[in-house]
Parts: structure tokens; C-alpha cells; sequence
């Protein structure tokens, strides 16, 4: 019972921080707004986490690391994507308010699962650097940003796509699925 109530807890503060990062800055949140929003008290926050940085970074590392968990090593890369982007849309909120909340680490997730799918396929390097013909670590960057880009647009317009269709559109990007 008491780790039931410890799952809701974290995933109520989640949709609690998701709610408000809609709103505000994160620097202006407050950890009563935390507690309020959340219906919990300010100490069961404070069971879980030191202070609201410490639960933020939690927040985006346990997010990270599950999408990075999605990756199956040896799977087609459109399977990974798919995994991963089905992942997105069942964490929306939460991902989608770190895309507009000015969060440096949405692009940390976006490139973090972008360059384990490039780590699983093979010849990567040589195909970027054929399909847009500049130097390896400006085709990376032009790569990674054009997925950032998909995908924002995605979760701006409310991820109303099916994982599948935006998948494919990603997987079309410099034909990527064909390189395995």
C-alpha cells in the first residue's frame, strides 16, 4: 500500500509541476504551488525530495532514462523510435511542458535518445556525412535538430498523430530507416 501511495505522490507532483510549468517559470514555482496542486502535503514532498530542484531533476532523469530504456539493442531503429515516441505521447503533459517551459533538457532527451538510435546503427556516421555533405558534427547537429523539430511540432499541435505517422516522417529524414 505504501509504495502504491509513493507512485501517486510522484506522479501527482509530475502533473502538479506539469500543470505550472504551463504557467510560469520554473524559477517562480513554489513548493507550496507543488503541494497545492498536487493535493498532497509539504511534508510528503519533502519525503521524496530535498527541495524542488532535486524533484525536477529527478523528474527529468527518471523521463530520460526510460526513454533511453526503450531502445532495444539489435531492433529495427523504427521500432526503437516507435517505442520511444508512443512513450512521449503517453507522458505528454509532462514532456510537453518541458518543451515549453525553456527547458534545456528537452533537447537533452530529444539528443539523447537521437544519438543511442545513431550507436545502434551501423555505418551512421558515413551516411550523415554523405546525405548532408558538411563535416560529421554539423550533419549530427542538423540531424538531431530536424528531429527536435518534428517532434515540438508534434507535441505543440497536441500529439494528435499516431506515434507510427511520426515515426515514419522522422525515419524519412535523410532516408535514416534504410541505413541498417
Amino acid at each position: 500500500m505504501a509504495r502504491q501511495r509513493q507512485t501517486t505522490t510522484k506522479l501527482d507532483l509530475r502533473n502538479a509541476l506539469s500543470k505550472l510549468l504551463l504557467e510560469q517559470p520554473f524559477d517562480t514555482i513554489t513548493i507550496r504551488q507543488l503541494t497545492e496542486t498536487a493535493g498532497i502535503n509539504r511534508g510528503t514532498f519533502y519525503l521524496h525530495y530535498v527541495d524542488k530542484n532535486d524533484m525536477f531533476d529527478q523528474m527529468k532523469l527518471e523521463m530520460m532514462q526510460e526513454l533511453d530504456s526503450l531502445f532495444i539493442e539489435g531492433s529495427p531503429v523504427k521500432v526503437n523510435f516507435l517505442n520511444v515516441l508512443t512513450a512521449i505521447k503517453e507522458n505528454y503533459d509532462f514532456i510537453y511542458a518541458l518543451s515549453q517551459s525553456s527547458c534545456p533538457d528537452f533537447r537533452k532527451l530529444v539528443r539523447s535518445f537521437t544519438l543511442h538510435a545513431l550507436e545502434d546503427t551501423p555505418h551512421a556516421k558515413e551516411h550523415i556525412i554523405a546525405d548532408f555533405q558538411v563535416p560529421y558534427k554539423y550533419g549530427l547537429e542538423i540531424f538531431i535538430a530536424t528531429i527536435e523539430s518534428v517532434i515540438v511540432t508534434w507535441l505543440e499541435s497536441g500529439a494528435k498523430e499516431d506515434p507510427i505517422e511520426i515515426a515514419t516522417i522522422i525515419l524519412s529524414i535523410s532516408d535514416f530507416a534504410s541505413w541498417n
